[in-house]
């Protein structure tokens, strides 16, 4: 209902437009699985802003019972329209079929207030941080002394906003695709195996090495290989 409620007439925009075309027309009178390879043919690195093109995919990957393809691209969607009722989806989804990563907390809604308001929060933290600068170097001009603690506090305050600024960046989330995903506690193929998991469930990426992810399990630091997951 969340996916049929906001699809509507509305057309798949750039890639091959004859194809994009030919596959609203297939979608429109339900040929869905002639039309979602259409999509999924022009789904590129460019269209991964494409609200229409990707809420049709889901509707369509759910409806084939593909609910792994169905939640990489609602969380395509969340990362440049998050909303409540889309991580509700999400989590309701993933909940079915038993799949880690989707949980509707706190920090999943802060994610939803910085992507929707962070091209504003670094702005005034910026404009803040000048104005602390301003007084400072008036105050060094006059001859007033400046304590020690107002000196490191500016130091600490830039830091944070050097951090807000590079969050996105730093954020990355991926989701398994293979059936037969082992974790490991070293990134080696011979390294122990701390689980195997199936598809679906989506991690964070802490960082990489060679062509494993590091990621967090159950409080855990593990390795997943790169071609076990697809990043979002």
């Amino acid at each position: 209902m969340f996916i049929g409620s906001i699809l509507g007439p509305n057309w798949a925009i750039s890639g091959d437009k004859n194809e994009l075309k030919t596959a609203d027309s297939l979608f429109a009178i339900a040929h869905y699985s002639e039309a979602i390879e259409l999509y999924k043919k022009n789904f590129t690195e460019s269209e991964k802003n494409n609200q229409p093109l990707l809420l049709k995919l889901s509707f369509l990957s759910e409806r084939a019972g593909n609910y792994t393809d169905g939640l990489y691209y609602l969380s395509n969607l969340a990362q440049t329209n998050p909303s409540r009722t889309l991580f509700e989806k999400m989590e309701n989804l993933a909940q079915e079929h038993d799949l880690q990563g989707y949980a509707l907390d706190d920090y999943s809604y802060f994610i939803i207030f910085y992507r929707r308001y962070g091209a504003y929060i670094p702005l005034i933290l910026l404009v803040f941080a000048t104005y602390i600068v301003y007084i400072m170097v008036t105050k060094t001009r006059k001859g007033q002394g400046i304590q020690m603690i107002h000196k490191l506090s500016i130091i600490v305050y830039l830091g944070l906003v050097a951090a807000i600024i590079n969050l996105p960046s730093l954020y990355q989330t991926a989701i398994i695709i293979n059936p037969k995903t082992f974790l490991r506690t070293d990134p080696s193929g011979a390294s122990g195996v701390v689980k195997g998991v199936g598809k679906g469930h989506r991690i964070t990426i802490l960082g990489s090495v060679d062509h494993w992810y590091r990621t967090i399990w159950d409080h855990s630091i593990v390795y997943i290989r790169k071609s076990d997951v697809r990043n979002i």
